[in-house]
């Protein structure tokens, strides 16, 4: 999918010549990890920032990273560390803003003034599932990311994604009954493995 992000385009860290896979990679994951932390952090300023010195943290130590059995996992936590820097240096503590779930739920509402209360609340639980279930949860239904891309964000595999999926929204409807507005957009198709790879939704670091 793609995120409208208010900045220009996406930003390298500033060398005269980087690896080729290096640029990839930040080309390819930048947007979502913008949009990531935007969440955590409440505004595109401080989240390209930290996202920026996640990039710098990774290009410094890119063979290193490449070198690491599930280097995206890898590079997502250096991205959640780095998230969480850049909050302490503000003296506040991470904590999802709202505002990019209202903007995805209001979308599709049809009564947007119960839609705001529902997608408050519902924001609120998600902010208290487990740090795994979590980035899943906000990813696929605050961003509207699909398991594909998740899946290739965490280091994962899709199948992991829809089963971390399913544990959220089941921990979802318990603490809160919530159930119209946890279902998947569709766009990831069948999972024609079944339920084999399911365990790996586990693999996602912390």
């Amino acid at each position: 999918m793609t995120q409208d992000l208010p900045s220009p385009a996406s930003r390298a860290p500033r060398m005269k010549k980087l690896p080729p896979d290096f640029e990839a990679f930040h080309q390819m994951y930048r947007p979502l990890y913008v949009s990531w932390a935007k969440s955590r952090l409440g505004n595109w300023h401080d989240a390209e920032e930290a996202v920026d010195a996640a990039f710098e943290q990774l290009l410094k130590a890119w063979s290193t990273v490449l070198s690491k059995e599930n280097p995206a996992a890898y590079a997502w936590r250096v991205l959640k560390n780095s998230t969480i820097d850049h909050s302490r240096t503000r003296d506040r503590r991470p904590a999802l803003m709202g505002e990019a779930f209202e903007t995805v739920a209001l979308g599709h509402a049809v009564d947007p003034i119960s839609q705001l209360e529902e997608s408050l609340n519902l924001y609120a639980e998600i902010g208290q599932l487990p740090p795994r279930q979590m980035d899943v949860a906000l990813l696929h239904f605050g961003l509207d990311y699909s398991a594909v891309e998740i899946a290739a964000a965490l280091g994962i595999t899709p199948a992991g994604v829809r089963s971390t999926i399913r544990h959220a929204k089941r921990r979802l409807q318990h603490a809160y009954g919530v159930r119209e507005n946890l279902t998947d957009s569709g766009r990831d198709g069948d999972d024609s493995r079944g339920h084999a790879e399911e365990g790996q939704a586990d693999d996602i670091a912390d």
